[in-house]
């Protein structure tokens, strides 16, 4: 509320036809404004909202729309009282006038709807929403000249939403000087020609559009400086950012970081005995890594089973009746009970249009939450670009618990090595499934991420390995060693907070590890519905509330290359354009072969029955001549020192290199030097050797130390990551490449029918759906 209300508006009860006017059929609301007074302020505004939303509602044809549209615009208008084109709030030709009608040229379709665009302030003085996104003819240039009209008669009403995605042509670079766009609150500007930086240099910035709270910039052509100056210009004014499917890299997680996020911590230790806290007793860390922020446990924190993980946070409140609110670098998290914003062009029309609707200006909460900022960003989407896996983790690490909605289909491994050309390209996301836990991520409600967080299988790609054997291998190869890298896989329980969860990228076929990942991973969510039963029913609380918990699985599935094989099983009846009420486990063992080509063999880092802790030969890891206790290190400005008694190395980081600013020395642990029962340390061992793997320094995470690594440890992170692939590719034998790949789809319908009416039946939202 923006203000205290009037005494009348505070004493005057709503009025019952008020309350019942949204559960009116459309069709009947003509007839319902010729009732009475009371009746047409209801309802002709609800007729009047979008003409025409409401004319194809009534029964108007496609092929007709150029033909209504033009005597809509050109003689009824005429007629209309100016109070009822002021009922007028938006216009949606997102599908409309797409079908030619036959009886006018593309030209004359243009000229019927850009040309009307011009006199929209004057037609529709309180118009707010104008979506042509993917519009064939519209050409949003005419907007611009709104500005000219805007010296023949005063606007009352700035647009508030403007949607031009997919629109054919490009933008003017002077477009958003107009006033009658001065109080944008979102823009959605992709897969449109033109130079986005030129745009923000002239228009696009917060000088015209000073309310911007939700901008998208999708499949832009968007490099790395662009981007940079999008989000310098911006700072902290939007909440949400799309800056999906352009060629960005890990310099603009650096922007991002810099330029989108407050300095204020959602994070707390208030928390510890559920969730655990985080610690960086000594304030280091790296420009490369980030914060040396690790997670101190606490009994069960590490589990996941203390009784109270499924109790939203109190609301905050004040003690004492002159207390005042939280000053402006005072932040609390949410209290996961929430209902989480909706940023999609479908979400902000209908909080605006509900808002607009709304006669009492107290009632009107909705749209001002939009409005209102929220010092960053808390809803970001990274899919389709070139981020690597570090990359995402050092920004989930410094974004302090702000990001309520995160997407980022896949990243593509981060560590390098010298004959990497040999191997398959690496995609997916591993060993971050801690950063999705409430100590790190305290708001986030909503996630999309790649599938292998949660099955542990990779993407591969490589021109020289067919589709179905990249399967085979990612399968069978390259998930145990994910599994033994990165042995904790993210289960529902970790965020008990997350209510909805969308997994990318899953391929369609599967020979039975990715399939039995996801049905245990619903076994899983069974499990955490049946806790929140049984929490519930034992509280002792007044009000036995708990956190909804994980009600919305989304499986996107890619295409099934396998459909023109004859072993391929039949999709027939497995519907993906609607939701499932599912999910499936297919058994299918299969031995597990490696390819084997001259052309195609990785450097092996073999394990000796000894693994030194000295300073290894400068031959066997660098070409630099190094003395027995001083190898290089990157970055070369930082010193590193070994200990031949201990298990660890001394690494000094430079000012230049460090977060904060200071010099320091760290101790990186590097191992008894023996090899031992745990492959993936007797693997970590061996590739320190490599001064090419000594690099990305940072704190032992849960992964690392469940597979062995001394809690409160620092290790290189590169070094432990390098364990994700193997040290040969043997080629498949002929009976494994004829071994059945059963279908994900298939497997996973039949798995909840098997399920179905079974205290293991998942109760939640399950969708399923093909993507190309």
């Amino acid at each position: 509320m923006d203000g205290l209300p009037s005494y009348e508006e505070a004493t005057t009860l709503p009025h019952w036809l008020q309350l019942a006017a949204p559960y009116v059929p459309m069709a009947d609301w003509r007839r319902c404004c010729l009732v009475n007074s009371q009746f047409h302020e209801q309802f002709a505004s609800r007729l009047w909202l979008d003409p025409l939303v409401t004319a194809r509602a009534h029964g108007l044809h496609p092929n007709d729309d150029l033909s209504w549209y033009r005597k809509f615009i050109n003689v009824h208008l005429k007629s209309v009282r100016p109070s009822t084109r002021a009922l007028v709030r938006s216009l949606d030709f997102r599908d409309f006038a797409i079908v030619a009608s036959g009886l006018y040229s593309s030209d004359a379709s243009e000229r019927a709807i850009s040309e009307s665009l011009k006199g929209l302030p004057t037609l529709f003085p309180n118009l707010i929403c104008l979506l042509i996104a993917g519009h064939p003819e519209i050409n949003s240039e005419s907007l611009v000249a709104t500005h000219t009209e805007e010296a023949k008669g005063q606007v009352q009403t700035a647009l508030q939403m403007l949607d031009l995605a997919g629109c054919l042509h490009p933008l003017t670079t002077r477009m958003f000087r107009s006033s009658f766009l001065r109080d944008l609150v979102y823009l959605d500007i992709s897969f449109l020609p033109g130079s986005v930086g030129t745009l923000v240099q002239t228009s696009l910035n917060p000088e015209f559009v000073p309310e911007l709270r939700i901008l998208k910039v999708r499949s832009r052509e968007m490099d790395d400086a662009t981007a940079h100056l999008l989000l310098e210009r911006f700072g902290r004014q939007l909440w949400s950012l799309d800056i999906s499917e352009n060629k960005l890299t890990d310099a603009t997680i650096e922007s991002l970081i810099e330029h989108s996020f407050s300095e204020l911590t959602y994070q707390s230790d208030q928390h510890f005995n559920v969730e655990g806290k985080l610690k960086n007793d000594r304030s280091w860390g790296t420009r490369e890594f980030g914060p040396f922020e690790s997670i101190s446990e606490s009994n069960e924190s590490s589990s996941f089973t203390h009784r109270m993980r499924y109790v939203p946070d109190a609301p905050p409140y004040h003690c004492h009746a002159g207390q005042q609110d939280l000053q402006e670098w005072q932040v609390v998290r949410l209290t996961g009970v929430e209902s989480r914003i909706n940023d999609s062009a479908a979400g902000v029309l209908q909080c605006l249009l509900d808002d607009a609707l709304q006669p009492v200006p107290e009632a009107r909460g909705a749209a001002s939450s939009i409005r209102q900022g929220r010092g960053g960003l808390t809803h970001l989407y990274l899919n389709g670009n070139r981020f690597t896996s570090a990359g995402i983790q050092k920004l989930l690490r410094c974004v302090k618990g702000q990001l309520q909605h995160f997407e980022c289909d896949s990243s593509r491994l981060s560590c390098l090595v010298p004959d990497s050309r040999s191997l398959p390209q690496v995609h997916g996301l591993f060993g971050l499934s801690h950063l999705f836990r409430p100590v790190f991520a305290s708001n986030l409600r909503s996630l999309r991420i790649h599938h292998s967080a949660v099955t542990c299988v990779p993407r591969l790609e490589a021109d020289w390995l067919p589709p179905r054997e990249a399967a085979i291998q990612a399968e069978r190869v390259f998930r145990q060693h994910i599994q033994m890298a990165y042995p904790c896989a993210f289960v529902p329980d970790m965020n008990p907070r997350i209510t909805s969860l969308t997994l990318t990228q899953i391929p369609a076929r599967s020979s039975g590890p990715l399939i039995r990942a996801i049905t245990r991973f619903l076994d899983l969510a069974s499990d955490q519905q049946l806790a929140m039963r049984e929490s519930n029913t034992n509280a002792n609380r007044r009000d036995s509330a708990n956190l909804t918990g994980l009600c919305h699985i989304r499986l996107e599935l890619l295409h099934d290359h396998a459909r023109d094989l004859t072993d391929v099983l039949s999709d027939e009846g497995v519907d993906f354009d609607q939701l499932l009420d599912p999910v499936a486990p297919g058994e299918g063992q299969g031995e597990a072969f490696w390819w084997d080509h001259p052309k195609h063999k990785l450097r092996a880092h073999s394990v000796s029955s000894k693994v030194s802790c000295e300073a290894p030969n400068a031959s066997s890891v660098d070409n630099n001549p190094v003395n027995g206790d001083e190898l290089s290190v990157i970055p070369q400005s930082s010193g590193i020192r070994h200990n031949k008694q201990e298990e660890y190395v001394h690494c000094r980081i430079d000012a230049a290199d460090s977060w904060t600013g200071n010099m320091f020395t760290v101790p990186v642990w590097v191992g008894c030097g023996v090899v031992g029962p745990s492959p993936a340390l007797n693997e970590y061992m061996s590739n320190v050797l490599d001064s090419s793997c000594r690099k990305n320094i940072g704190p032992a995470m849960p992964d690392q130390i469940a597979a062995g690594v001394p809690p409160g440890s620092y290790i290189f992170h590169d070094a432990w990551t390098m364990m994700v692939l193997p040290t040969s590719l043997r080629k498949l034998d002929d009976e494994s490449k004829r071994d059945p790949m059963d279908c994900v789809a298939t497997a996973i319908k039949e798995y909840r029918q098997k399920t179905k009416g079974t205290n293991r039946h998942w109760n939640g939202k399950l969708e399923l759906l093909r993507v190309a």
